[in-house]
């Protein structure tokens, strides 16, 4: 059995003691991400500021380098769909006029940031390689939008959010699979084609299977294909991920239809990787990043992670059975707790894990009572720039 190694986060701060950009750095290699946030800094100090992305329902926004080309999607947490900093004037308006509409109940909310990085993370321990490189990165610019005080200017500092690597050469799916389908008789992927862009579509399945994603659209997923050249996939959107609870609908409305049989060497290779020593490295690190927001609630971070140990448990079930998308999300809804107390001392998952149906009768409303809570104590929090140096190592 492997020795228990050290998990750490620490902050960065980027060109010396400027505390405009600072990545919290994971034991794995960020070279590139340390060199494409340069590449905004140096846009920073020429007044080159990130732009808000029209589109959605949070404030996001393109990072551009000195050239003006995008390089990265900034998502601070105090401006995510239903955070009191929104400038987009629908979800406002629904915050305070349907309130009983309030997002979905099995989310922790102001998590969505948190949830981004953690689908980045799973996506590099699984080898899947199809999520663009995320990481939580402080970040200041006057292109924010930060409260207003009467008679005085917005006071500028750095904000926590997720910054995604941009991917250049893709578009949405909605926008490259219907031109698939109008071509006519002709199918326009050769055998080769096909059989590669099956593959990438079984590992975004398995990527939003095991973090219980509730939206997963044809315009947030993108392709980038040239024809007999490239064909390839990048997930992205993933803040709607990571529940709590199971949802009460998401099986219904969003079923992997599926019926193919899963990739041999894909199959093979996640079968090699789902030891109970991965399992509990891997909820390890998520739960450390889930901590590194001092809001958060350690009950529903645990809650998070029986879900999660419980997908992973029916995908592992799935493929040694060779079992199809369609079969696997027939699984009963399982959440799994550890039965060790530091770490697994055994290979076999009954004697690690044990796995239970889950029961929420009488918790109907628990999870929207907590959103409401959560959200009023947010709203009274004063936004106060972040300083220091932080480690986190278990």
């Amino acid at each position: 059995m492997k020795r228990r190694q050290q998990i750490k986060m620490f902050w960065r701060r980027l060109h010396g003691e400027d505390n405009k950009l600072k990545l919290l750095m994971f034991d794995v290699d960020d070279e590139d991400f340390v060199e494409n946030l340069n590449d905004c800094l140096e846009a920073f100090q020429c007044n080159i500021h990130p732009i808000l992305i029209p589109s959605g329902s949070s404030g996001s926004y393109f990072v551009r380098n000195l050239q003006g080309r995008h390089i990265g999607v900034f998502k601070p947490k105090d401006e995510e769909p239903f955070a009191e900093n929104n400038p987009k004037w629908p979800k406002f308006l629904q915050r305070f006029l349907c309130f009983c509409c309030y997002g979905r109940s099995c989310l922790i909310p102001l998590n969505g940031y948190l949830s981004e990085v953690a689908a980045s993370l799973v996506d590099e321990r699984f080898q899947l390689y199809i999520v663009p490189k995320t990481r939580i990165v402080k970040m200041a610019s006057p292109a924010f939008f930060y409260p207003r005080r009467c008679c005085s200017k917005s006071e500028v500092f750095p904000k926590i959010g997720s910054y995604q690597l941009f991917v250049h050469g893709y578009k949405p799916a909605y926008d490259v699979v219907p031109g698939w389908e109008f071509i006519g008789t002709n199918d326009p992927l050769t055998s080769l084609e096909r059989k590669r862009f099956l593959v990438l579509f079984q590992k975004m399945c398995i990527l939003d299977y095991v973090i219980r994603n509730t939206d997963r659209t044809m315009d947030n997923w993108l392709i980038r294909y040239i024809p007999d050249e490239t064909l390839d996939i990048a997930a992205i959107d993933h803040g709607l991920a990571f529940p709590v609870k199971h949802p009460e609908t998401a099986t219904v409305l969003r079923p992997f239809v599926y019926g193919w049989p899963w990739d041999e060497q894909l199959r093979d290779r996640l079968l090699s990787l789902l030891t109970p020593m991965f399992v509990h490295r891997l909820c390890m690190e998520i739960k450390k990043l889930f901590m590194i927001d001092t809001t958060n609630n350690r009950f529903l971070i645990n809650n998070q992670l029986k879900v999660f140990r419980g997908q992973l448990w029916n995908l592992r079930l799935a493929l040694l059975e060779n079992e199809s998308p369609l079969k696997m999300i027939q699984r009963p809804l399982l959440v799994v707790t550890k039965r060790y107390r530091k770490y697994p001392t055994s290979d076999i998952w009954e004697e690690c894990f044990k796995a239970k149906t889950p029961d929420y009768s009488g918790r109907r409303y628990i999870s929207i009572i907590i959103i409401t809570l959560k959200l009023n104590l947010n709203s009274k929090k004063k936004n106060k720039p972040c300083t220091g140096h932080q480690q986190y190592s278990t």
